[in-house]
């Protein structure tokens, strides 16, 4: 079973599919949102944690590949599992070089539908995950000064504190607490975990 806060979209413009895939999809614990349109779905979507969008490939106005595309250009991660009744071999392959998460035709078997939607949700959590934990990279690189900046990178170069203090002309004690001070905020104990932290 998956959390209640997993969202599962699902976007088609016939209403047997949309409840036909609500139906396959009750069981696994999570959220269902059924859009008819593709335009609905986009002025709606917020992103989230752990969520997926499946979606129709041939709809009215908005297909599938044009709304993996508008994702794409907000920076959307969404895992995507688009269907098609049509067997469309260069649509599939075109949507998943473009990153969707799977393809599947229609009519579409439950069975597989659940666990390409389970796989695309531990995927969107994944996604998170890695996500946090670059935005706290960031703001920690944030909190150093041009200065701890500048001797993180010489420290990272190999350069021990003498050398560091002699091409920046200031004395080996300055560089020493510039050191402890970006140590301190980038959390880390030694000059291997800085070097990986970097990396």
């Amino acid at each position: 079973m998956r959390p209640a806060c997993a969202i599962v979209y699902i976007i088609d413009d016939d209403d047997i599919a949309l409840w036909m895939f609500e139906e396959f999809l009750h069981g696994i614990g999570a959220q269902i949102k059924t859009f008819s349109s593709a335009q609905t779905f986009l002025d709606a979507y917020r992103a989230g944690p752990h969520e997926c969008l499946v979606c129709d490939l041939k709809m009215p106005e908005i297909g599938g590949l044009e709304v993996q595309r508008l994702l794409l250009e907000k920076g959307s991660r969404l895992p995507i599992i688009l269907v098609s009744g049509y067997p469309e071999v260069h649509s599939a392959v075109e949507a998943i070089k473009k990153g969707a998460f799977d393809f599947l035709e229609k009519p579409v078997d439950g069975a597989l539908l659940v666990e390409k939607v389970q796989s695309a949700l531990t995927r969107s959590r994944q996604l998170h995950a890695e996500e946090m934990i670059v935005a706290a990279r960031q703001a920690r690189f944030s909190s150093l000064t041009p200065k701890e900046r500048q001797i993180a990178d010489l420290v990272i170069a190999g350069k021990s504190s003498p050398k560091i203090a002699e091409d920046l002309e200031i004395s080996v004690r300055t560089v020493e607490n510039h050191r402890a001070r970006l140590m301190e905020k980038l959390h880390v104990t030694s000059t291997v975990e800085l070097v990986r932290l970097f990396l």
